[in-house]
């Protein structure tokens, strides 16, 4: 899933949870995927910023 997809599916998510409609057993399942997108945003990031670095040293 790519950066962009990532970050709607999370908002999508926090809206779910925000709803207050969730049982428990759904708001779990959701959290963990939460957590497991953020983990992939946070290395989208990362990956991006070393890009970055990498242009800026070149010039």
């Amino acid at each position: 899933m790519d950066f962009e997809k990532a970050m709607s599916r999370l908002a999508e998510i926090s809206r779910l949870m925000s709803s207050g409609e969730l049982s428990l057993e759904q708001s779990m399942k959701l959290y963990a995927e939460a957590a497991e997108l953020t983990k992939q945003c946070r290395e989208y990031i990362q990956n991006a910023r070393l890009q970055v670095e990498k242009l800026e040293a070149a010039e």
